[in-house]
């Protein structure tokens, strides 16, 4: 390796070079003549690494074709086609020591979008791209020279021809066995900047397309030159690599420096050590491929200097100082890194962490510092190694090795189901809501979990240990019956992770669900909806919300609000149905004389009570079972359903078997024309269980044909939506004189009026958690 002080000498001596060659090179002749006499420009062509370690590539040190033009007074005036070339240049005698001269090797006329012509502008020549359809860029060299600028009576002077294109490098630094199958440059340009100018971004109307590298042999070794690119700022220039590393297929993809600039070398590194699970790749810009050699000072790499950096508990120095170790939580360190010039922080946006040059310079005691702060690492977050890389300031060229390692550790504790906190917030938002066992907590040793609410917030999660292991602890999230704050609003809690023995060391996490619930009323271990959905069935916004309630804001039952509401407020609850797996509502419509179900279908092949059981309702409800519809219809006798009374149970729950009902009628309710008499709606309560008010059932009756939905003469027949894998179910049948509750799973077309429960919950919290649920 060679030293930055060997670098130096170097470049000093290639100067006295460059000025020997001046006095001595080869002429015809000090040209006689006035300051306006010309002399020979000799072009000669170069390679891309002049030194250091990125190879020379054979064949990037010579020229197939060169081209000279002339520009005076701002317009084209000579054109000097195909010079003849001598080795990997040529000579070009010049009558006078005027205007611009500009060289262009190996950029044919018809790749040019501006033609060089004679009187075409300087500035429409500035301003040219080079390229054609496909974006693997043509190879081509520029150089120009300011003939005002030559000394008169100089007999030689020499020009050295710059790449117009990027390379791309491919390097492999893989602790085991690695083959590069293919490497594609997703939209790439098609066409570049002929001259070089600040920036280089892509020019309106500019081709994107895909350059796809496939070698014949799959790509196992370090391999120069795999790809030329033009000149560019493309935001969507990004790089894909297809390999096999170890025997295992990899996808590697990473963005392309921005800007991508001519005469300079990157290198695609795919990486991975013995102790990484996957492989990783990066894009490293080596610098341009001028006149200085690219030497790294790799005999003193960057080191933490510990005695000017504060390193908190927690944070290690390792490897000699090349290696800053974080722990997982939230870190802030003053680093210092030892080294005799001053560096600036290559700019990593991928890293998660920060890094602020705090440097003043004003002394050697201030140069080089860096705070870096770094958030929490979560739970499931692995262990992370990353370069923060360095560059000397004034320099535009960075080298890989100049770095320290930062290995950021992994959380000890680790989580499970649903809780995959991210690094940023580190937050679970559900954007729904839940309820039941959202995941668990496996605690580091030393380690415990607690929960913490905001003030006025509802204790809705509860933690407890699974299977009697105090380190692993589930987050369970309940569910208040008729939770008055139950819109939809954003309902958050904090999980904290903090020491065992003191509290210290906080982790929170923040988990969030949107608070939804519909009014329920308890009856024989079930809690049932008191309203019929409406609407969009699956859409909490189309129900009836347990935070407005509009029985509960007149201080009635439903059965009483249901007498004495207006018949709008009446119609707007009773009138929808449903039919197959759309959750859609047919709300009632006249229709021909008809009072039907609007969008009513003949042809609906799916039978609502074989679906599963929540496939219809909203988040954490569903459809009773049969089972528990039979808790308040499966009588003994006939339930008359025109008449208040009572009935007994066949099957009693839990020793309750009788019922009692009381019915009421509304003939006020319009639709269209239709004045639609006598709806009925009776009330369901248990006389074991006076305080709870017990089941509501009112709704449309059901349509199986054109003829909508009145049958002898009434519009009371309610088929039940019920959970029935086999298809059975309960429905109102006969006339107003007859009219009694009959098992009756009914055909696939026939609509149902939707009654949801509440899911099964394992923790209900508010004024009704020890009522049971089962």
């Amino acid at each position: 390796m060679k030293r930055r002080n060997d670098l130096l000498m170097r470049t000093l001596g290639s100067m006295a070079l460059c000025a020997s060659l001046l006095a001595c090179a080869e002429s015809p002749g000090t040209i006689p003549g006035d300051a306006g006499s010309g002399g020979v420009v000799r072009i000669s062509a170069t390679s891309f690494a002049p030194g250091g370690d990125a190879p020379a590539v054979a064949g990037e040190a010579t020229v197939g074709r060169v081209d000279a033009y002339l520009f005076e007074a701002g317009r084209l005036t000579r054109i000097f086609s195909e010079l003849p070339l001598v080795g990997s240049g040529c000579s070009l005698p010049l009558e006078s020591l005027s205007g611009r001269l500009y060289v262009v090797a190996d950029g044919r006329p018809e790749l040019l979008d501006a033609a060089p012509e004679e009187g075409l502008s300087e500035q429409e020549w500035l301003a040219a791209t080079i390229g054609g359809d496909a974006p693997a860029a043509e190879r081509f060299s520029t150089a120009r020279l300011d003939l005002s600028e030559v000394t008169p009576g100089t007999a030689s002077v020499p020009l050295a021809l710059t790449h117009g294109t990027a390379r791309v490098d491919l390097r492999l630094r893989v602790a085991g066995e690695a083959e590069v199958r293919s490497i594609t440059f997703a939209d790439a340009a098609c066409a570049g900047p002929l001259w070089s100018r600040d920036g280089a971004a892509v020019k309106t109307g500019t081709a994107l397309r895909d350059l796809e590298i496939r070698p014949e042999t799959p790509l196992a070794e370090d391999t120069p030159a795999v790809a030329y690119l033009y000149e560019q700022d493309n935001a969507s220039l990004r790089v894909r690599l297809e390999a096999e590393i170890d025997g295992k297929p990899s996808s590697l993809e990473g963005a392309l420096p921005r800007p991508l600039l001519r005469n300079r070398i990157y290198t695609v590194t795919v990486r991975k050590d013995a102790t990484d699970t996957d492989a990783r790749l990066t894009v490293e810009a080596w610098g341009d491929g001028g006149e200085t050699p690219l030497d790294p000072d790799l005999d003193t790499p960057l080191t933490v200097d510990t005695e000017r950096s504060e390193l908190p508990d927690g944070v290690r120095v390792e490897d000699g100082g090349s290696t800053l170790v974080l722990p997982y939580t939230e870190t802030e360190v003053m680093l210092a890194v030892a080294c005799d010039s001053q560096l600036e922080v290559i700019p990593m946006p991928d890293f998660p962490l920060v890094v602020e040059e705090v440097s003043t310079g004003a002394t050697p005691e201030d140069i080089n510092l860096f705070r870096i702060r770094k958030g929490l690492f979560a739970p499931n977050r692995e262990a992370a190694e990353m370069p923060l890389r360095f560059r000397r300031k004034g320099l535009e060229q960075f080298y890989p090795e100049e770095r320290i390692l930062l290995v950021l550790e992994a959380n000890p504790s680790r989580t499970q189901g649903a809780l995959e906190f991210d690094n940023a917030e580190h937050t679970v938002d559900f954007e729904r809501y839940v309820d039941n066992e959202l995941g668990r907590f496996v605690l580091a040793q030393g380690k415990r979990l607690e929960v913490e609410f905001d003030p006025g917030e509802d204790p809705w999660i509860r933690l407890s240990e699974a299977d009697g292991d105090a380190r692993t602890v589930r987050v369970v999230a309940g569910w208040r019956p008729n939770d008055p704050t139950a819109d939809g609003r954003r309902q958050a809690a904090r999980l904290v992770v903090s020491n065992l023995e003191d509290g210290s060391q906080r982790e929170v996490y923040t988990v969030v669900r949107r608070n939804w619930g519909l009014p329920v009323t308890w009856f024989h271990g079930v809690w049932w909806c008191k309203y019929n959905a409406r609407g969009r069935s699956r859409h909490f916004e189309d129900q009836i919300l347990s935070s407005a309630d509009p029985a509960v804001e007149a201080g009635k039952s439903l059965y009483e609000y249901l007498g004495s509401c207006s018949p709008e407020e009446y119609f707007d609850l009773w009138g929808w149905g449903y039919q197959g797996d759309s959750g859609q509502g047919l709300k009632v419509v006249e229709q021909d004389g008809k009072a039907v179900l609007e969008g009513f279908s003949t042809g609906v092949t799916v039978h609502i009570n074989k679906l599963p059981a929540d496939a219809l309702s909203p988040d954490g409800y569903e459809l009773p079972s049969m089972e528990e519809f039979n808790r308040v219809f499966d009588a003994t006798d006939y339930i008359w359903m025109m008449w208040s009374g009572s009935h007994t149970l066949r099957t009693p729950w839990e020793g309750h078997s009788a019922i009692k009902r009381t019915q009421q009628r509304r003939s006020d309710v319009t639709v269209g024309s239709l004045t639609l008499n006598e709806l009925i709606s009776v009330r369901m309560w248990s006389p074991d269980f006076p305080d709870d008010e017990g089941i509501t059932w009112y709704g449309a009756a059901a349509q199986w044909n054109a003829d909508g939905i009145r049958h002898s003469n009434h519009y009371n027949n309610i088929l039940f939506g019920v959970h029935s894998p086999e298809g059975s179910g309960w429905y109102i049948n006969g006339g107003m004189t007859n009219l009694y509750m009959t098992r009756n799973g009914a055909g696939t077309k026939d609509t149902r009026t939707l009654r949801f429960k509440k899911s099964a919950v394992e923790y209900v919290y508010g004024p009704d958690a020890d009522r049971p649920m089962r």
